[in-house]
């Protein structure tokens, strides 16, 4: 696929970068990204498309490493977070709930247990996936995001705050598995824990009291963390 110079760069990650071009947003991977986790992607935003979980679509080009996408005309949370818009916090909790509230009963995403283990070296598997088996044992498996965090959620553009009333979307779902919802408080956790301080002491006081009321307890989600942080490890290398 060729594009003819007009395309505008809007995002750009470890594996791939986004661009804005003639109404559509095109996410074009690197050369020795591996085409078949391209395929899965779009396998996993069609399932989480028929939940009803996100709007976006995604469709192939003539190029295995381009993936075409619906383009959202809008901004992430983070300006409002920065901002400390005191709903960006609470736009945040909202997204877990919209999500741990679906039906998972036949969304064909794999479960966490299954690709957990998956890059890990054998004495971390020996850690992460006896923890994940406890809590699924414990609690029933919902969809989970695994990556939620301030520039995973949009709003429309041009807003110079916040209100109840803001409509959002979730994007980038890649890493999107069946599990305890307990593991996707923990992901973000992990993330905030990683990039800032302060934004963790706010998501501990305004967004983890909608967990405890799940009956997660402290030994629960301090396990959780434990795996999510492993595994968020094994990314990074």
């Amino acid at each position: 696929m060729n594009f003819d110079g007009t395309q505008i760069l809007i995002g750009k990650g470890a594996q791939a970068e986004v661009v804005s071009y003639q109404g559509y947003a095109y996410k074009i991977y690197r050369s020795s990204y591996p085409s078949e986790w391209i395929g899965f992607e779009m396998r996993q935003q069609k399932a989480l498309n028929e939940a009803g979980l996100t709007p976006v679509r995604y469709y192939g080009t003539d190029d295995d490493h381009i993936l075409k996408m619906d383009l959202i005309d809008g901004t992430t949370l983070e300006p409002y977070a920065l901002a400390q818009d005191p709903l960006s916090f609470k736009m945040l909790a909202g997204a877990f709930a919209k999500i741990h509230e679906v039906d998972p009963t036949g969304v064909d995403i794999p479960p966490l247990a299954v690709t957990a283990g998956m890059g890990l070296t054998e004495e971390n598997q020996g850690i992460v996936l006896p923890i994940i088996e406890r809590l699924c044992a414990k609690m029933p498996s919902r969809i989970c995001h695994l990556d939620m965090h301030f520039l995973n959620v949009m709003v429309p553009r041009g807003l110079s705050h916040l209100s109840e009333d803001t409509e959002f979307t979730i994007i980038d779902w890649i890493n999107a598995r069946l599990a305890p919802a307990v593991f996707d408080y923990a992901r973000t956790y992990v993330i905030f824990e990683e990039f800032s301080k302060e934004a963790l002491a706010v998501y501990k006081d305004q967004v983890l009291p909608q967990m405890w009321t799940q009956g997660v307890t402290e030994e629960d989600f301090a396990d959780a963390v434990k795996a999510c942080f492993i595994m968020r490890q094994r990314e990074k290398n």
